[in-house]
């Protein structure tokens, strides 16, 4: 049996090397991790994908054990693309996603930059992403030299996504000869995006 180590591997990559070993459509692995919260969503995901799973604790070591169910019933949530664990946050039809910082939420700034960086990775490999992702105030900084998040947004580029970056935050941040990737915008483009519809805020 095809086993897959996955100890130590931070959200989402768990998943998306599940979603690997899925997608080769091997009949059945076993997916072997460090904490309860990524053994759980491992689970979630292989039963939304057409498998039977499994899961034991072994001396601190969770091990998931996929099988390839005979048939699968579907169920309201059996899109595998929605079972990408609770890191996935773009809806359907999501037009234009806005990143206003460097990290998301109030509390811990390390931690919050820690879960930005998770989404944004996510992003890049899911299926589904925004038509546009404007970076504004800090989030100015993600695409340029230095961030450890252009590669991410590079991904997206390719596959379609335009990134626009505030060309006044630039400015203010003195960044204009260090963005690497995406393209300057003003207000009025940024503004008109908004009033389309389907806008997220991360911040």
């Amino acid at each position: 049996m095809r086993e897959i180590d996955a100890r130590g591997k931070p959200c989402p990559q768990p998943v998306l090397l599940t979603k690997e070993a899925a997608d080769q459509g091997d009949d059945e692995f076993r997916v072997i991790l460090d904490n309860e919260g990524s053994a759980q969503n491992v689970l979630r995901f292989v039963q939304n994908t057409g498998y039977s799973g499994e899961v034991i604790l072994d001396n601190g070591t969770w091990k998931v054990t996929a099988r390839k169910a005979t048939e699968q019933k579907p169920t309201p949530d059996s899109n595998p693309d929605l079972a990408v664990t609770t890191c996935d946050m773009t809806p359907a039809g999501l037009r234009t996603l806005i990143i206003q910082g460097e990290y998301l939420g109030n509390g811990s700034i390390e931690l919050g930059a820690r879960i930005l960086a998770q989404l944004l990775n996510t992003l890049a490999v899911n299926e589904r992403h925004p038509e546009y992702i404007v970076l504004m105030n800090g989030g100015a900084k993600l695409a340029c030299e230095g961030s450890e998040l252009v590669e991410p947004l590079r991904n997206l580029e390719e596959k379609g996504v335009s990134v626009l970056v505030c060309g006044t935050c630039l400015n203010f941040f003195e960044l204009n000869d260090k963005l690497k990737i995406g393209r300057p915008t003003n207000a009025y483009e940024v503004v008109n995006l908004m009033l389309d519809g389907s806008t997220v805020i991360w911040g």
